[in-house]
């Protein structure tokens, strides 16, 4: 067995054990709220690989237990009272400063770590210590507002998932009928784009000749999917979501599909918020289909276009008001000609000050490497397209041979790669 085939099953072994681990904690609730802080302190100081799993354990099992005035209390405790010692990193600044040797390069970095991040890493010290990791951050971002906030101990949190969400680790799955049940309610609850209103419409998703879906697992996070993308494979360029979701479509030209739609891509993990994933799932599901199906040539989305009524309302308010004074595919057909001028705009010209797209699908796609093709009108009725998008859809094309230097020249001068004519 070569090297990368050894590391490729101890990886595919470590996800397949974690997903068979137990979602109970072990550890009964033995310490009262008060003493989290002291917990935080024993573990912190811990060198006992044993007693520090017991005590990470016993510190998620308080803390899920915390009432929000509780929680907070906490997180302020660890925003101000487990930062970097300033004494510390200073005399290490200046010890490296005078030599800078090996020693002092090791102690500089540990000088410049808060406690609270020494904190973090060591509560990763069990199998699903990753999973109540992740679900932390999404209560801390839960908690923050304008008066008050976690930043501090936010990013501490967040750069660790940088290098343990590297794609290195990220295992890429089919998603289909023969998938787990408990992964697949997963898909429905997280679905964001367009909802999955029943197991018959997941069904005709993920197992029909012309349809597919991918995810994105971590090892350490067992039946937790963190991004999902739904598929439909197709002969024409879908203008309209209905030519996708429609359940009794024709399969007359089954045997003429050559077209990959990305219509749906759902984050599953608002506590991985920031930690960029979907340009990886995007091009490993491109070159998985083109190995598998190599009869598909060309990749498309149909994308909505969710910050259109609100850059409305801020600049051009007497027409968004007259809009949804009576919001309905009648009303916005009349103002086609406004609207197609205005979404224009929206879309290609920018009100940002870093002169990236106005919005934030377009920003996406465009900064992964794709070109806006087309513009769809009543592409998407429902009430919500209506009121974030007021019917619109963009087709973004994924031209495999110009990925890289459309990249390239977005990254350099923001430029937005388009259809002559769009």
């Amino acid at each position: 067995m070569s090297y990368s085939e050894t590391i490729s099953n101890l990886i595919e072994n470590l996800f397949e054990n974690s997903k068979r681990a137990s979602s109970k904690l072990l550890s009964k609730r033995e310490r009262s709220s008060k003493d989290i802080k002291e917990l935080a302190s024993d573990i912190i100081d811990s060198g006992n690989n044993i007693a520090r799993v017991q005590s990470a354990k016993e510190f998620f099992s308080i803390i899920n237990n915390l009432s929000d005035c509780e929680f907070k209390k906490l997180i302020l405790h660890l925003r101000d009272d487990r930062d970097i010692n300033i004494e510390k990193a200073k005399l290490a600044v200046k010890a490296y400063d005078d030599d800078k040797s090996e020693k002092n390069y090791i102690a500089l970095q540990k000088a410049n770590v808060s406690e609270r991040k020494i904190l973090f890493r060591k509560l990763n010290s069990f199998d699903e210590s990753t999973t109540y990791l992740v679900k932390l951050r999404e209560r801390i971002l839960s908690s923050s507002s304008k008066n008050q906030n976690y930043n501090k101990v936010d990013n501490d949190l967040k750069t660790l998932f940088f290098d343990w969400f590297n794609r290195g680790f990220l295992v890429l799955k089919p998603i289909d009928w023969n998938t787990p049940a408990a992964i697949l309610e997963k898909i429905i609850k997280y679905e964001s784009v367009h909802q999955i209103n029943s197991w018959s419409e997941l069904r005709d998703r993920i197992n029909s000749i012309d349809r597919k879906c991918f995810a994105f697992f971590h090892p350490a996070m067992g039946n937790e999917p963190l991004i999902f993308v739904e598929i439909a494979l197709t002969s024409e360029l879908p203008k309209n979501i209905n030519q996708i979701l429609n359940t009794t479509r024709s399969t007359s030209n089954i045997n003429k599909l050559n077209k990959a739609i990305f219509y749906s891509i759902s984050n599953c993990q608002r506590g991985l918020d920031g930690i960029s994933f979907g340009n990886y799932l995007i091009k490993d599901v491109v070159r998985y289909i083109q190995t598998e199906i190599p009869g598909i040539k060309e990749f498309f989305t149909l994308s909505p276009v969710p910050g259109f009524m609100d850059w409305m309302k801020i600049n051009n308010y007497d027409f968004y008001r007259d809009l949804n004074s009576n919001l309905s595919v009648e009303t916005i057909t009349e103002n086609k000609k406004s609207l197609d001028d205005l979404v224009r705009r929206y879309l290609l010209v920018t009100n940002r000050k870093d002169n990236k797209p106005n919005d934030s699908v377009t920003r996406f796609h465009i900064g992964n490497g794709a070109s806006m093709h087309q513009i769809n009108f009543l592409a998407d009725t429902s009430k919500n397209g209506l009121k974030k998008g007021c019917s619109f859809m963009i087709n973004y094309r994924y031209d495999i041979n110009n990925i890289k230097s459309n990249q390239e020249k977005y990254a350099a001068n923001g430029h937005i790669q388009y259809k002559k004519n769009i």
